[in-house]
């Protein structure tokens, strides 16, 4: 496994009912910190996205947002930050998120945050990378998409092994052994 530098943290722009959804992700925030792992995250300045980032800079950590520019005009950018780079589209983003972790972790948020999830997930198992995913599974919040991702490996559509490439944690410090243990494997090799 690679060195985990640079975390990329995928999050709502909400924040969420739950009291414990804005806890961890400060205490995220500060562990990303104290633990000199800067910050990869979309660039927002609102929910959980603006928490994380606010966490992480306070603790005296970087922090490098990644947002499209349409959403930067909008002015939903956190601009008190390390480094913020503008993308043309949401898709540059997400590679350009790609390229600049080493890992990724799932915090509870919406429709934005799955299909990030499920992005960075689908991509490991056609092996455009071999990075670690945690879903961080604050008070339960992603059981139900875990119980669907195995519904899937049930029925047929995907191989069993595929729900090894990612991680789900209920703390932080479970997220971070599931990284130092993580490797990626396939049930199948792709071949050129």
């Amino acid at each position: 496994m690679p060195t985990i530098k640079n975390v990329c943290v995928f999050c709502g722009s909400n924040h969420g009912y739950d009291p414990q959804f804005l806890a961890q992700t400060n205490a995220l925030g500060k562990y990303l910190a104290e633990n000199n792992h800067p910050l990869v995250y979309g660039g927002g300045k609102e929910g959980l996205m603006g928490a994380v980032a606010s966490a992480t800079m306070a603790a005296g950590g970087k922090v490098i947002g990644i947002i499209p520019t349409f959403l930067s005009e909008l002015g939903l950018a956190k601009t008190d930050i390390t480094t913020l780079l503008e993308t043309s589209t949401m898709d540059e983003r997400k590679d350009e998120m790609l390229r600049q972790s080493d890992a990724f972790i799932v915090l509870p948020g919406g429709f934005g945050t799955f299909e990030e999830f499920t992005t960075m997930l689908s991509w490991s198992q056609i092996n455009v990378h071999q990075k670690p995913i945690a879903l961080f599974n604050i008070d339960h919040y992603y059981d139900p998409l875990v119980t669907m991702m195995q519904n899937s490996c049930d029925a047929g559509f995907a191989p069993q092994e595929n729900m090894n490439l990612f991680i789900d944690a209920a703390t932080i410090d479970e997220i971070f052994s599931g990284f130092a243990n993580f490797h990626h494997q396939l049930p199948f090799k792709y071949t050129n």
